[in-house]
């Protein structure tokens, strides 16, 4: 059962492409404050105080039980009368919803906020363009916008819908770096209306306004920010805000946009300028690589680069086609010699994945370059306890991905060299042994 749980917009509940009835507001809300605590459990006390918080009714508590049994029978309504719930699941004197990973659009917000803003740190706009742009389609309006009298809701909308705006300020960053000012000076305009003392929104109309070519335009937004903070706070710009409108003052070099330098990145956290391709080497023989990559702009990257350097490369978008592909290629003789495989992906992860291919007795000798922005160490361990071959750690250059390539694809060879030298040695010594066999007879 594929069950969605919503709260960036009005709250709701998809099961399987279905939106879910769930009844009246009270009870509506009663959802929404175990979804904001998922995992954790939330008390019957707790509940009644969320829905009534200053003059609960009598009868609060066998309400707020009536309140659940109607939710479970909606989330769950083939559930067999007398069966325990498995989603608003009874813990003590409470409730607790049990979700599953990437069942709560909030959740997936802010990891891919988190993930965005990471990316824009490391200088890869486009992988911070990307990640914030799903991040903020998630949102179909204010967060919980029908339970809003609830306190509980009220904290938590406020919460949430300061994360938008920090994530649509990073990625007009992202936006920025790109070159692409001109396309989000309108969009800037618009925020900076209805967010005009957040600085940050009009330092980057103003940087939007000087490389598009509208110098005084960019002023004249630094004098109506500054009017308005006098007036509204009695205070003055920020430091950072001061110091460019004298850098716009002095067209300061520093302002103007440039490219990034050529870079393979392969992932929302990759981005430091890459090295350049150093010569090939008499042993740089291609190889035939498999790129797995859910997002189909590192796929396009990887495969590109990849291709530059001689190799036969083909991609897949997640671990499931990745396997069918390997399966496939071991039946027609077409196999790969390397797989370059993302560690987080939503269908089917990293780990599943090379789990998967160590387990296929076919396919448990291939190279498997495991790729990902998260460097920690029980990460590395865990990747190289399940058979990688190689562990390389976002961001990358062009250079360190040859390496990498050569090493895993000499390694590879070397075992193939190796098992078919033993090959021949035991046919060898089984001709040897045919043969003295004949000859005492």
């Amino acid at each position: 059962m594929q069950i969605e749980f919503r709260l960036l917009g009005q709250v709701e509940v998809w099961h399987d492409g279905r939106r879910l009835e769930l009844g009246g507001r009270k009870q509506r809300a009663v959802l929404a404050a175990l979804v904001v605590r998922a995992g954790r459990v939330v008390s019957l006390d707790q509940l009644i105080d969320d829905l009534w918080p200053e003059a609960p009714p009598a009868r609060a508590a066998a309400t707020v039980q009536v309140f659940v049994s109607n939710l479970r029978r909606v989330l769950e309504p083939e559930r067999a009368r007398g069966t325990p719930a498995s989603l608003i699941v009874t813990s003590g004197s409470g409730y607790v919803l049990r979700a599953g990973p990437g069942a709560i659009d909030a959740h997936q917000f802010v990891r891919l906020a988190e993930q965005g803003r990471r990316a824009l740190e490391d200088d890869d706009g486009e992988a911070a363009s990307e990640l914030l742009t799903r991040a903020g389609a998630l949102w179909r309006g204010p967060a919980l916008a029908d339970v809003l009298d609830a306190p509980f809701a009220q904290a938590e909308a406020a919460r949430l819908d300061e994360m938008r705006l920090a994530c649509a300020e990073d990625r007009i960053d992202a936006e920025l770096s790109l070159g692409h000012h001109n396309t989000v000076v309108p969009e800037l305009e618009e925020r900076v209306s209805r967010h005009p003392m957040r600085e940050r929104l009009r330092a980057q109309l103003m940087l939007a306004l000087y490389r598009s070519g509208r110098q005084a335009d960019a002023l004249e937004a630094y004098r109506t920010g500054r009017q308005v903070l006098n007036d509204e706070l009695g205070l003055q710009p920020g430091a950072p805000l001061r110091a460019l409108e004298q850098a716009v003052l002095r067209q300061d070099p520093d302002l103007a946009w440039e490219p990034p330098e050529r870079v393979i990145r392969d992932g929302p956290d990759a981005g430091v300028a890459g090295l350049p391709l150093p010569a090939p080497r008499r042993d740089d023989r291609p190889g035939r690589v498999l790129v797995v990559d859910d997002s189909g702009v590192n796929r396009r990257l990887l495969v590109r680069a990849l291709t530059e350097q001689g190799h036969e490369v083909r991609a897949a978008e997640n671990g499931r086609r990745a396997l069918e592909m390997l399966r496939e290629g071991v039946s027609t003789g077409a196999g790969f010699d390397v797989v370059l495989l993302d560690l987080l992906m939503p269908v089917m992860d990293g780990y599943s994945t090379l789990a998967e291919i160590k387990a296929d007795e076919r396919l448990d000798q291939l190279a498997v370059i495991m790729v990902s922005a998260v460097h920690e160490l029980e990460s590395v361990v865990r990747c190289i306890d399940l058979g990688a071959t190689d562990y390389l750690p976002k961001p990358f250059s062009a250079a360190v991905l040859r390496a990498r390539l050569r090493s895993s694809l000499a390694t590879k060879r070397h075992v193939s060299g190796r098992e078919a030298a033993l090959r021949e040695e035991i046919a060898a010594l089984r001709m040897q042994i045919a043969m003295t066999g004949e000859a005492a007879r």
